[in-house]
């Protein structure tokens, strides 16, 4: 998870250990390390398979489908184990961390999904960019083209080909849409 400064650093000058963190900080780590490894890791060939058919040129509309869910329940559960396995250790330290992901696949729509999903990144992005762009504050044009700017500073922060520039462009167009 992304923590600002002033929300870590009070508690890390209060740091307690005890049984008590100690034991909940490792029930919230492994479940983030049962996602990680027995989840993301067995979806991973899944989707591995699906890829190299896209790339042969051979890939029928089941495989095309199992894919697509392979990848997507993969990099929740890579991303969100991650996370929990952060918010476990710093948990045995007394140190409270954000939720990070709140079931973002059960969102209704774009909007609710980016409320849910690594949602640490999604307040870093809209206090550090989006707001100081105009946010909503300066009429519809100012703030879709905030919201467009915002999504694909959110692309290039995931990696550095064209692929994240098209993904945050597309996410967002369909956000501006919404």
């Amino acid at each position: 998870p992304i923590v600002h400064y002033n929300q870590l650093m009070p508690q890390a000058k209060n740091i307690v250990v005890s049984v008590e963190n100690i034991l909940a900080g490792l029930v919230v780590f492994s479940i983030g390390l049962a996602k990680k490894v027995l989840l993301a890791d067995s979806l991973s060939p899944i989707a591995s398979q699906g890829f190299d058919l896209v790339q042969n040129g051979a890939i029928g509309s089941l495989d095309a489908w199992m894919a697509l869910f392979a990848y997507s329940f993969e990099i929740y559960f890579d991303f969100s184990g991650y996370s929990d396995m952060a918010i476990g250790l710093a948990l045995m330290f007394g140190i409270l961390l954000p939720i990070n992901f709140n079931s973002p696949y059960k969102a209704s729509n774009i909007i609710e999904f980016w409320r849910r999903w690594h949602i640490t990144l999604s307040t870093f992005l809209k206090e550090h960019i989006y707001i100081p762009l105009g946010g909503n504050k300066n009429g519809v044009l100012v703030q879709l083209s905030s919201l467009f700017v915002t999504m694909l500073i959110g692309g290039m922060w995931h990696g550095s080909g064209y692929t994240f520039l098209l993904w945050g462009a597309a996410h967002g167009a369909l956000l501006a849409l919404t």
